[in-house]
Parts: C-alpha cells; sequence; structure tokens
C-alpha cells in the first residue's frame, strides 16, 4: 500500500460525508496495459477423438435425396408391373383352361420330336450311300408337299374343326378375324380356309364398311372357318378366357365350334414370286 502525500491531501473532498481516503489510498496506482502485439492465450484443443467423430458422421446432399427418391419410385414400378403382368397372366385362368394349356404344350412338343425323328431319319437315308439317289427323291418329293400345303397351292384334308362366326346383336370387325388366325398359327393349324379364300403365311385382313377384306377380296358374314390341324388343341386354345371367341363375343358375335375327324381344304392360291428376296447361294469350299 502506497503512503498518503501530505501535499495533495487538501485536494481530498468529502463529498457524502463519507471519508474517500481509503479508496484513494487502495486504488492502484498504475493500471497495466494490453500490448496489442501480445498474441493471444491459445484456446483449448478439441478433443481429437470429436473432431473424427465429426467428420465421419453422415451428411446427406441434395443429390442423395433426389437418387433415393428415384430409387424408391422405379422400385415400385417394377413391382406393380410384375403385379400386373401376374394378374393379366395364367393366374386369371381356371383349372380346365390350364389343363388346356398344358395338354397343347404337351402335344407340340410331342409334333416336334416326330419331325425331329423324320429328319433325322431322312438324313440318315441320305448319308448311308445305299440307294441315295432314290432317298433323295423321296425326300424331295415329301419337301414339295409340304411345302404346297404351307404355301397353299396344293389342297388338303385331315383332322380339324370348323368355326361359323356371324353377327348377332354386333360387328365382327377385322382385327377380331386376324386374331382368330392367330389362335390358330399358334396351336398348331396347318391348313386354314376362310370362306372360299386360302389363308397362307402372307393373308392380311383389312375394315370393310359391310364386311372384311381378305388378302384384297371382301368377304361378308356368315365366317366358316375350315382348319385342319389337332382339334382339341385348337379349340381349346380359342375357347381360353380372353381368347380369340371371347373376344368375339364380347363384340355381339356369335360363334359355333365343331370337331371334325375330316376338314376338307379346297380353296388354293399359287404362292407370289418374291420381289425383293432371293435365295442365298450354297457355300463354296
Amino acid at each position: 500500500m502506497s503512503a498518503l502525500d501530505p501535499d495533495r491531501a487538501d485536494d481530498v473532498v468529502d463529498v457524502d460525508g463519507v471519508d474517500d481516503t481509503a479508496d484513494s489510498i487502495d486504488t492502484p496506482d498504475t493500471v497495466d496495459a494490453v500490448d496489442p502485439a501480445e498474441p493471444a492465450a491459445e484456446e483449448p484443443r478439441r478433443d481429437g477423438w470429436a473432431t473424427l467423430r465429426g467428420l465421419l458422421r453422415p451428411r446427406a446432399t441434395r443429390a442423395q435425396i433426389l437418387i433415393a427418391v428415384l430409387c424408391a419410385l422405379l422400385g415400385f414400378a417394377v413391382v406393380a408391373q410384375l403385379r400386373q403382368t401376374r394378374d393379366d397372366g395364367l393366374a386369371n385362368l381356371r383349372q380346365s383352361e390350364l389343363v388346356g394349356i398344358l395338354d397343347q404344350t404337351t402335344r407340340q412338343g410331342d409334333d416336334l420330336q416326330r419331325e425331329i425323328a423324320e429328319l433325322e431319319r431322312t438324313r440318315a437315308e441320305l448319308e448311308s450311300g445305299t440307294d441315295s439317289r432314290q432317298a433323295a427323291l423321296d425326300a424331295a418329293t415329301r419337301s414339295a408337299a409340304v411345302q404346297g400345303i404351307l404355301t397353299g397351292r396344293l389342297p388338303a384334308e385331315g383332322p380339324g374343326i370348323t368355326v361359323t362366326l356371324t353377327q348377332a346383336t354386333g360387328t365382327i370387325r377385322y382385327e377380331h378375324m386376324l386374331n382368330m388366325l392367330e389362335e390358330l398359327r399358334n396351336a398348331g393349324a396347318e391348313a386354314v380356309q376362310l370362306n372360299d379364300l386360302r389363308l397362307t403365311a402372307s393373308s392380311y385382313f383389312a375394315p370393310a364398311d359391310d364386311g372384311v377384306v381378305v388378302d384384297g377380296v371382301l368377304i361378308r358374314a356368315p365366317y366358316v372357318w375350315r382348319v385342319i390341324g389337332n382339334p382339341d388343341t385348337m379349340s381349346t386354345a380359342l375357347d381360353m378366357h380372353g381368347g380369340a371367341l371371347a373376344v368375339i363375343r364380347n363384340a355381339g358375335g356369335k360363334a359355333i365350334v365343331a370337331s371334325e375327324a375330316l376338314v376338307e381344304v379346297t380353296a388354293t392360291r399359287e404362292p407370289t414370286v418374291p420381289q425383293y428376296a432371293t435365295p442365298q447361294p450354297a457355300p463354296t469350299g
């Protein structure tokens, strides 16, 4: 504590009756100034583990959120499509229809196996060297007959079905007829005649005011289909839930299907000469 200067005792003024001498004595003569050049005291460093946790904490960006939303929408669309495909497929068919499809598939497999066996037998005859000329002639004859039936150049007969379509309360449109032809082909139809026209792989349908145009010819109801093939397989295919006949009946048409032990397809047509396609040359060497 510093001593009171007697020369300055008169300068002390008592304002409120309280002796301020003590205050003035206790007040330090000087105040330590802070040097601006002196660096401030460092703050305590953060814990290293806390810093590492902060860096590793996941932060969702706008792009990540957008990608997550798009993935969720894509997943929902895929699930909806699979469910729709399942509902529109075999799930809605009756047991009898499923049995018919299985039987149709089995029959088609058997037909293919027989065809494979026939082709292998023909190849063996041609490669055996014994009377190969006659075997080649027989194979060419069979091939010509098959191609003649498939192209509509030759008449044909065999087991099959007849389908008669009439317009009861509605109109049978050309797309209904095209659907019929596709269903018959899928069921293994080998020869098809519609009214007086032979249908082949190049046949087409077009709309008309009072009928249907088939290969450029106008035909009118009733439409009579004569088809050679497996009767049970073709009948089952046409009568399937949502099949060709169901569509025609829903449009106001009437369909009568009859299985026949012998169906005659008498209409023929000359195949057109290809305009652009030519036979591929045989490989040399």
